[in-house]
């Protein structure tokens, strides 16, 4: 990987995708510019709008029996363990993100390492705290 910093000026799609590519991860680019990478989880990736931000999200689903109480507890309880991740619940799913701000600049490495981080967490969060309820 070459050694230029991401920034808001240079931040696009098209930049992060080569970066995962060139990391040998396996990632896709949707028609829209959402990026899909596949590490412990599918994590989606977004550039947000104003380019100081890129999102990354993951989705799980709870299951059909999962009362809105107990998925509320359960996004709760991962979000006061889990710190690097957001969850929330909504139409029986379960939400991950993370927002990485690339102000100041940031290091492609960095990008890949905050990757891999964010997805090894929803699957130890659900083992953790929702194990029954989700999918």
């Amino acid at each position: 990987m070459q050694s230029e910093m991401i920034t808001a000026d240079n931040l696009s799609p098209e930049l992060l995708k080569s970066v995962f590519d060139s990391a040998f991860m396996e990632a896709t680019m949707e028609n829209g510019g959402d990026i899909t990478v596949q590490e412990a989880v599918k994590v989606r990736v977004k550039v947000n709008e104003r380019k100081n931000r890129i999102r990354f999200m993951s989705v799980f689903g709870f299951k059909e029996n999962a009362k809105q109480a107990a998925q509320l507890e359960c996004v709760n309880l991962i979000n006061s363990e889990y710190i690097m991740v957001c969850a929330s619940a909504e139409e029986n799913l379960l939400f991950f993100r993370y927002d990485l701000g690339v102000v100041g600049g940031l290091t492609k490495k960095a990008l890949v390492m905050a990757v891999k981080q964010f997805a090894e967490i929803p699957h130890q969060a659900v083992t953790d705290h929702g194990q029954e309820l989700v999918d």
